[in-house]
C-alpha cells in the first residue's frame, strides 16, 4: 500500500477520535438519585428557570441568560471516590449538544480569553472514564480565574472528598454568584460568575455548610451556613432540610492547598527573600510555638 494511502487512514482515524471527543455519548433521561429526598434546588430571580440536564453521576441546570451552569448536584459515596483516586484524570471539552446553539457555552468563547474552564461538578469525584468524561460537558462548566481554580478551589474540592471518605456519603450542590456588574466572555457571551459556592450535606452527621470564594485570583474564601447562602443568592438547594440545619454551620475540613498553589507561594517566598521551609525559619516558628504554650 502507498503511503498516501496510509496517511489517510491516519487521518481519518484522528477524525474519528476528534468526533467522539465533541459528540460522545452522555446523559440519562432522570436523575432524583443524587438529590437529597430527590427535590432538585430551587433558586429565585432571572437564574431560576433554565435546562436541568442529568448525567450519570451528576446534573446540572442551565440558564440561556447566562449561557452556562447555575448550579451542578452530586451524591457522593465512598466506594464511587475510591475507584475515582485509581481513573487516570484524563477528558476533553466538548459543548452540550442536548442546548441549542447560541444558548450554550463553546470552545470557542474560552480562546484567549485568561479565564480557565472551571468545572463545578469535578471530574476528580467520578469513578471510570465515561462519568469522568461527562464532566468536561461545557454545560458544567464556568469562566474560573486560575488562581481560584488551581488554587482554593481544587483545595475545596479535595477537602469535600475527604469528608466524604470519611462519612461515607455526601450530597453536593455547587453553584455560582452574580454581581450586578455583569462581564462576560467569548462570542456567545458566557457570564462569568463574581464568586463560587459548593454546599454539603452530611446525613450521617445531620449537618450541613458551605464553601464560597470569589472568583478572583487572589479569592476571599469562607465558611457560611446555607441560609446565609439563601440570602446572598436565592438559592435553596437543600428544600427539604429542617431550618435549624440551614442556619448552623456544620464544622468542615479546612481547604487543602493544592500542589499549584503550594507553588505559587514558594515561588512568592523566594521572590521576597523569605522561605517558609528553611530551616532556620522552621527553628524560629518551634520556639515561638512554644513560648506561647502551644
Amino acid at each position: 500500500m502507498s503511503k498516501g494511502f496510509h496517511k489517510g487512514l491516519k487521518l481519518m482515524f484522528l477524525f474519528l477520535i476528534y468526533d467522539v471527543q465533541v459528540d460522545w455519548a452522555y446523559g440519562k433521561e432522570t436523575c432524583s438519585n443524587l438529590f437529597f429526598a430527590g427535590e432538585i434546588p430551587t433558586l429565585e430571580g432571572e437564574f431560576g428557570h433554565g435546562t436541568v440536564l442529568c448525567n450519570t453521576a451528576y446534573a446540572v441546570m442551565d440558564s440561556p441568560v447566562t449561557k452556562g451552569p447555575i448550579w451542578s448536584a452530586e451524591y457522593i459515596v465512598e466506594e464511587n471516590l475510591e475507584v475515582a483516586a485509581r481513573t487516570k484524570r484524563e477528558g476533553y471539552f466538548y459543548p452540550d449538544a442536548r442546548l441549542p446553539a447560541g444558548y450554550r457555552g463553546e470552545l470557542a468563547d474560552w480562546k484567549h480569553s485568561g479565564w480557565d474552564r472551571g468545572h463545578l461538578s469535578p471530574s476528580g469525584d467520578f469513578a471510570g472514564l465515561a462519568a469522568q468524561q461527562e464532566s468536561y460537558a461545557l454545560s458544567n462548566v464556568v469562566p474560573q480565574a486560575p488562581g481560584l481554580n488551581r488554587g482554593a478551589w481544587e483545595g475545596i474540592e479535595a477537602a469535600v472528598r475527604g469528608l466524604a471518605n470519611a462519612e461515607g456519603e455526601l450530597y453536593v450542590v455547587t453553584g455560582v454568584l452574580f454581581s450586578h456588574e455583569r462581564a462576560s466572555v467569548g462570542p456567545d457571551r458566557v457570564m462569568i460568575p463574581s464568586g463560587m459556592w459548593k454546599a454539603v450535606y452530611d446525613p450521617i452527621a445531620e449537618g450541613a455548610a458551605v464553601y464560597v470564594c470569589a472568583n478572583t485570583n487572589l479569592p476571599d474564601c469562607k465558611i457560611v451556613s446555607l441560609d446565609v447562602l439563601y440570602r446572598w443568592a436565592g438559592v435553596d438547594v437543600f428544600p427539604s432540610l429542617a431550618l435549624s440545619i440551614k442556619q448552623h454551620i456544620m464544622p468542615m475540613p479546612a481547604i487543602e492547598e493544592s500542589p499549584y498553589a503550594a507553588s505559587v507561594r514558594t515561588e512568592q517566598s523566594r521572590a521576597n527573600g523569605f522561605n517558609w521551609n528553611n530551616r532556620h525559619v522552621k527553628e524560629v516558628l518551634r520556639l515561638l510555638q512554644k513560648a506561647l504554650g502551644r
